[in-house]
């Protein structure tokens, strides 16, 4: 039997928007927070800082959580990189980098990679945690701006 890796998480999908669509989502406060976190703070450029706050109501626990990051790479409708540090969770105080890539593959239809790394063998909570709660908010991306696209869930 081979023990699993607990170093990247990966997600892709492909998402019926344009790629532009989709960045926005990834950039923009007001976007942001209608799939992802429930404050959001980002400032668009390399070594800009991001802020995201997920209210306890969407964490379900006792109190919310707090990440913070600066921004490693930009580069608009293709890639965006940042780091990810939890503030309020200090047994998940370390550093991870959190990478999106777009890739248009039709007028409006984009691929997105999200790849999740820096964990290690000792991080496998944190690596569980994460790779859950990137299966919720990739699909709450990809609805999110489906139904931005259509004007509707169908």
């Amino acid at each position: 039997m081979i023990d699993k890796d607990y170093d990247i998480i990966k997600k892709d999908i492909v998402i019926n928007a344009s790629v532009d669509k989709v960045f926005s989502a990834l950039i923009d406060p007001e976007q942001l927070t209608q799939w992802f976190p429930n404050v959001a703070t980002i400032e668009p450029r390399v070594g800009g800082k991001i802020f995201f706050r997920f209210s306890k109501e969407v964490t379900k626990e006792k109190k919310a959580h707090d990440v913070i990051g600066t921004i490693i790479n930009i580069i608009p409708n293709k890639e965006l990189s940042h780091t990810w540090n939890f503030t309020t969770k200090p047994d998940y105080s370390k550093e991870t980098i959190v990478t999106w890539r777009l890739d248009q593959i039709g007028k409006d239809t984009t691929k997105l990679t999200l790849v999740h790394s820096g964990f290690t063998n000792a991080d496998r909570l944190q690596y569980d945690e994460h790779n859950e709660g990137w299966d919720w908010y990739v699909k709450r991306l990809e609805n999110f701006v489906e139904t931005d696209v259509n004007g509707s869930n169908e």
